[in-house]
Formats: C-alpha cells, structure tokens, sequence
C-alpha cells in the first residue's frame, strides 16, 4: 500500500522533528535540568542535528538516537512520555551526568519553545552562522541564549 497524496504533500520531517525538543522538555520535568541542547544545520541545510549535552561535558547525538521513530514518510504516533521512557532507557548513563537543578537553563529552553512556531527548528550552527548570544531558527528568527551557551558547541 503507498502513500496517499495528503502524505506525500506533508512534510514529515518538520512534523516529526520538533518532537524531539519536546522530550528534552520531559526530561527536564523529570529532573534532567542540567541537560542542555545544542541544536544544527547540517553543512547542506537540508538536515537538523541535534546533540544532547551535559554539564559535565557528555553528550549524545539525540537525531541520530531519534532517527529510529522519525521516518521520513509517516507521523511519529508515540507519545512524548513514550519518546522520554525510551531515551531515559537507552542513555541512562549519560543522564545521570544531567540530573539536577539548573533554573536559567530551563528558562531560557522554555522561552526558545514558546517562540517556535510549529514546524520551526532552532539552530546554534550552521554553515555560515555561528553566533554566541543568540540562536537562528529555519523562519529567520532569532532566540537570545544564556551567555555562556556556546561552551557546550564543539560536542557537535
């Protein structure tokens, strides 16, 4: 059975993608605040990375990890919780690395949320950007960071 054409005209990976985001926001209810993102552009533009950073300077290449959910041509129909379990199971180590409070942080990530539009990505790097005080998003927007962000950009 293929693809119906309302499928094929739906970009599934705008829909799928800024789920991922929503998981670190579960993690950080679940008192994973120290856990931080850096989120990029991939060198073409037509990929989005995003690595999950700790305070302690370890990470995980969420997309990679995430690519298991998000095809390409379907809706991801898990749940954020159910997303949040399977992350938590799989990268339990590094998230003990990321447990604890970090109150600017969490602030700062929830502010980034309410000002994505749906189907918006954020981005620390691409190409030709690399800005310290603020993150670009893929409508042209700009998101202020905590001042010191940018120390956790070289895990990319």
């Amino acid at each position: 059975m293929g693809l119906t054409n309302q499928e094929m005209e739906r970009n599934y990976y705008m829909i799928n993608s800024p789920k991922l985001l929503f998981v670190v926001l579960e993690l950080h209810k679940r008192g994973y605040e120290k856990l931080h993102i850096v989120p990029a552009l991939a060198p073409s533009g037509m990929a989005w990375r995003c690595t999950f950073v700790s305070e302690m300077y370890k990470s995980v290449r969420a997309t990679e990890w995430f690519e298991e959910f998000a095809r390409a041509e379907r809706e991801i129909n898990y749940t954020i919780e159910e997303l949040t379990d399977w992350f938590e199971r799989d990268h339990s180590d590094f998230l003990e690395s990321c447990r604890g409070r970090n109150t600017d942080y969490l602030l700062c990530f929830r502010g980034m949320l309410n000002q994505l539009e749906k189907g918006e990505l954020p981005y620390a790097l691409a190409e030709y950007f690399y800005e310290t005080e603020f993150w670009g998003t893929t409508k042209q927007k700009k998101i202020r960071t905590l001042p010191d962000e940018n120390r956790f950009y070289s895990y990319l």
